[in-house]
């Protein structure tokens, strides 16, 4: 009887791939997983909290966008207040905060960046090159 259920889930297996294209299966293949942490969503942008106003108000100046309702929270688990909001431009989304408590440790400390799977189909012959 195992074996038999084995067979039939098989079955059925091969059957499903037998559906899907040759190229979708190549194209998936060929496509590089990648994923990351929720805290990549936005970069993190800290300003002292008397610039805060002022800092958010020149991003969308110089880029465009919109902004989140600006509000103070608790954002790390050990106790802190911190001015927050969103700055949604058309380059990218920023979260700025404004500490009025100190950041606490490793807080302020992430590494930011944008994912890059094909940095020549980016940037074409002009492409950024690093010495080893």
């Amino acid at each position: 009887m195992r074996i038999i259920k084995m067979f039939a889930l098989t079955a059925a297996l091969c059957g499903n791939l037998a559906s899907v294209p040759v190229s979708q299966v190549v194209a998936e293949a060929q496509t590089p997983a990648l994923a990351v942490g929720p805290q990549y969503d936005t970069t993190h942008v800290y300003v002292a909290p008397d610039d805060f106003d002022r800092f958010v108000a020149s991003l969308v100046a110089a880029f465009g966008g919109t902004t989140s309702k600006k509000g103070e929270f608790t954002v790390t688990p050990t106790p802190s207040l911190t001015m927050s909001q969103l700055v949604l431009t058309p380059v990218g989304t920023l979260s700025v905060f404004g500490f009025k408590t100190p950041i606490p440790y490793p807080f302020g400390a992430e590494r930011t960046g944008y994912l890059v799977t094909d940095i020549d189909a980016l940037f074409g012959p002009h492409a950024p090159t690093v010495p080893l």
